[in-house]
Formats: C-alpha cells, sequence, structure tokens
C-alpha cells in the first residue's frame, strides 16, 4: 500500500480514501469470505473492518507490512461480529466455496493441478463442523499461532490445537490419505 495514499486518507481526502476502498477491496475480499456465509455477508464483513482500518490510520506503524495489520484488523473485526451473531443465534461460519476468489498464481505448468488441489481441499474444508473449519482457516490460511486463536475465539489455546488436529484427520479421510 502506498504510504502517500494512507497520509491522504488520514487528512480525510475523499478521493484518497475511494481509492484506498477499492485497493483494500481487491487485496481482502478473499479473506471476509472465508468467515462469511455468502457474498452479500463478505462484503458486509469487509465493509466493517474497512471502516476500522480507515478510523485507526494513524496507528499504523510504517515499518511494518501495512497487508499484515489491515488484515489482522479485518479479521478481529469479522470474529468480533461472529461472536455478536452467535450470541443472538444466528449462522456463525461460512459455507459457501471461496476457491475462485484465490490470488494466488503459479507456476504454469504446474497451475492447473495445484488449482485443482487447493479447490479439493477447500471445498472439503467447507464440509468441516463449524469451529473446527475456523481454527483450520485461522491457523492454516491466515497464519496465526494456536493461542492467538484461542483468545479470538474464546477458546482454551488445547482446545484449538485439538481443532486443528481434527481437521487435519477429517481431511485427510475426506481425500483419502490415510
Amino acid at each position: 500500500m502506498e504510504l502517500e495514499l494512507i497520509k491522504r486518507c488520514i487528512k480525510e481526502d475523499r478521493r484518497a480514501q475511494e481509492l484506498f476502498y477499492k485497493e483494500c477491496y481487491a487485496r481482502f475480499i478473499g479473506t471476509a469470505y472465508r468467515y462469511s456465509n455468502g457474498k452479500e455477508q463478505a462484503v458486509h464483513f469487509f465493509n466493517l473492518g474497512f471502516v476500522k482500518i480507515l478510523l485507526n490510520l494513524k496507528q499504523y506503524n510504517p515499518e511494518n507490512p501495512f497487508d499484515y495489520w489491515a488484515k489482522r484488523v479485518l479479521i478481529n473485526t469479522i470474529l468480533n461480529e461472529l461472536k455478536k451473531e452467535k450470541r443472538e443465534h444466528e449462522r456463525v461460519l461460512p459455507t459457501e466455496d471461496i476457491s475462485h476468489y484465490t490470488q494466488t498464481t503459479w507456476d504454469e505448468e504446474d497451475d492447473a493441478v495445484i488449482r485443482e488441489k487447493i479447490e479439493l481441499i477447500r471445498e472439503k474444508a467447507n464440509l468441516l463442523p463449524p469451529m473446527t473449519r475456523n481454527v483450520f482457516n485461522l491457523y492454516t490460511i491466515d497464519g496465526y499461532k494456536h493461542h492467538e486463536i484461542a483468545s479470538m475465539l474464546d477458546i482454551n489455546e488445547n482446545t484449538s490445537m485439538w481443532h486443528y488436529s481434527d481437521a487435519k484427520k477429517k481431511l485427510r479421510k475426506m481425500l483419502d490419505l490415510n
């Protein structure tokens, strides 16, 4: 993210904020999809997270990668929203296959095989129990440690490790890798 654009956003430059929104949307909507029940909820989650990112830009330290900081703000916002929904007895976790939102690029010769495997894993991961799927996403895809996941989801660190282990076991079975 261009530091000059961030500075302009802090100064409440509306054109800069619009451009900033578009750039953040392209980078982070896939993250919102992983925790949503569909496009509408993903956009809602992204918008909530974007507002928090925008309001807290003054706290961003330019010595650290912007994407890491912003993604952390977004994921924390989403998890807080999911906790709120859980308290209201609504659906909490994603069910939509998000494989078509992957922005990873690979060598051309491996592209088809790798994408096929990724899609299959994501498809099977969507079949995991909700909490197990959340822990799997946070640990495997978003790179959080178990103590961070435990704090985010209000569970014990050992419970987080169990869910991750259970996810691996169930995915291996679903993919016939035993």
